[in-house]
């Protein structure tokens, strides 16, 4: 992890113009307007700065929600400028958020994330033990910025408790037995393919209580080399995905591998204490 990085809250128009030059940096276009920002963040939302030497590197917005009788914190854009990211900024950034939650009475922190994209998953689940169990298709519509550009805009919506944890050591169990519910094969170029031969059907009926659902460890580079590839991970893993959530399952994990793909880990909701 980055020494030496500070986290801050932002509320002035100076700060949130740095906001946006970053912003602009990382996605190229989308960034959101300032005066909305400042709206926002005079109004009960959050904009946290992370800071490395006095320079600012990463932020996270958020707003407040309200859902079903109840409210709770969206963290709606996180972002890392490329030179620090994989050194453990936007994990500082999610902690400061998750303290300002605490100390605002907030039980819940809600976000959307890629669910092809390793990097926030492996944040999402494997660092701050966060679940999913609802899936979006083309939430957005089309996104033209550098990261989303090129296929539907499929999300996962993130549910990071604040003061609940999972039993540790039953998904430790559960992770050791679950099995691959499709299986995954090369490329001659060396890219992952998904259930090359279709197997997995969204009308099959699953009684495990675990299984392992692979992602690419590296999207951004298979949508440069392979458009056609990444696009049929997209459909295939939105099939597979929404299947086991309509079937009662959530990730809870994911399982890292050493090269190509990591791995979901997906469990029974009744088996969470939820």
């Amino acid at each position: 992890m980055l020494k030496n990085v500070s986290i801050k809250k932002m509320t002035t128009p100076e700060e949130i113009a740095k906001v946006q030059c970053l912003n602009a940096e990382i996605w190229g276009s989308q960034a959101i307007p300032s005066h909305q920002l400042l709206a926002a963040v005079h109004n009960g939302g959050l904009l946290l700065g992370a800071y490395f030497e006095d320079r600012l590197i990463g932020f996270n917005y958020c707003f407040v929600g309200y859902r079903e009788g109840k409210m709770y914190l969206h963290s709606n854009m996180i972002g890392v400028e490329k030179t620090y990211r994989e050194q453990g900024v936007g994990e500082l950034l999610k902690h400061a958020q998750q303290e300002y939650a605490r100390d605002n009475e907030f039980q819940l922190v809600r976000w959307l994330i890629d669910p092809l994209e390793a990097r926030l998953a492996n944040l999402s689940f494997l660092k701050l033990n966060a679940i999913s169990n609802q899936y979006e298709m083309d939430y957005y519509g089309p996104l033209q910025d550098d990261f989303n550009d090129g296929l539907p805009s499929d999300r996962i919506e993130v549910e990071w408790w604040v003061e609940r944890h999972h039993a540790e050591d039953s998904l430790d169990e559960l992770e050791e037995v679950a099995e691959q519910i499709v299986p995954w094969s090369l490329t001659v170029d060396g890219l992952p393919v998904l259930d090359k031969e279709g197997a997995f059907q969204s009308n099959q009926r699953l009684y495990k209580d675990a299984y392992l659902v692979p992602i690419p460890q590296h999207l951004q580079k298979m949508k440069v080399e392979s458009p056609k590839l990444a696009e049929d991970w997209r459909y295939k893993i939105r099939t597979i995905l929404t299947t086991l959530f309509n079937q009662e399952y959530a990730i809870v994990r994911v399982k890292k591998q050493k090269e190509y793909v990591h791995c979901y880990l997906l469990v029974r909701r009744s088996l969470l204490a939820l």
